[in-house]
């Protein structure tokens, strides 16, 4: 807990990113990655391995994106930074031990990017949602992109703050935190390059008998091609949110989405 709370104070974001609670979110990640190691290692490792495959077969490796990059654990950083001349780290938060690691990379870089573009509307510091991407889809080197286990993620701090803002609920769209997810999709068509979506599709809560609890589309209803492969990610084991209910997340690949 003590460290949790220090990661918490000493992690640097925005005012708008901590409202939003993706700061703290960060921070129970990685506190409950750390629980889950062993549960979580074959999603992470199913991960790894289709980017491992899409840099394999690339005629060239100038620059790599990956977006929602996070805890780099479903990344395999090693390979891309032998692979690529550059590699750029991009998330709204990077903790403190991610900032550190990289001070020995010095082909990485870090971009701080509200990857949802709306939380300057949300602030009414905008009339709409900024381009979180413009730069990097007209960047004709980025040879591939990864979106990282980044796409769900984007819909349920809107939600959720939408919820703790009625009054400003009313002025925006309510499909909002939706549109939030079809925007990711529209922006990795932009690019130029291979573009890899890894993504968590649907969620199901279960009880100790194996009867289905709850069910949430985390695609919020947005229209998906099938993916490459999928797989079942326990993201929250009997005991970890709940004694009784576990939540086990489908995972989809696209090698290649555009």
């Amino acid at each position: 807990m003590l460290a949790e709370l220090i990661l918490r104070l000493t992690t640097p974001a925005a005012r708008m990113t901590r409202r939003l609670g993706l700061v703290g979110e960060s921070v129970a990640l990685w506190s409950r990655g750390n629980r889950q190691r062993r549960a979580w290692a074959p999603h992470h490792e199913r991960c790894r391995s289709v980017v491992a495959e899409a840099v394999t077969e690339l005629s060239q490796r100038r620059k790599v994106a990956v977006l929602g990059s996070g805890l780099l654990r479903d990344i395999p950083l090693d390979l891309l930074c032998r692979q690529f001349e550059q590699v750029l780290l991009v998330d709204a938060v990077h903790l403190p031990q991610i900032r550190l690691r990289m001070r020995v990379r010095p082909k990485v870089m870090l971009l701080t990017r509200d990857l949802t573009g709306v939380m300057g509307w949300l602030a009414e510091e905008n009339d709409g949602r900024i381009d979180p991407l413009d730069d990097l889809a007209a960047d004709s080197s980025l040879d591939l992109v990864i979106s990282a286990n980044l796409m769900s993620q984007l819909a349920w701090p809107v939600e959720d703050w939408l919820d703790d803002h009625p009054d400003r609920a009313g002025q925006l769209p309510v499909d909002l935190p939706a549109r939030c997810i079809a925007w990711h999709l529209a922006d990795l068509r932009r690019f130029d390059g291979r573009v890899v979506l890894l993504s968590d599709v649907e969620m199901v809560e279960r009880d100790r008998a194996g009867a289905i609890t709850d069910r949430l589309d985390l695609t919020r209803g947005v229209a998906l091609p099938a993916p490459d492969e999928s797989w079942d990610w326990p993201v929250a084991p009997f005991g970890e949110a709940e004694r009784d209910r576990e939540s086990t997340h489908r995972v989809g690949a696209w090698r290649d989405f555009r």
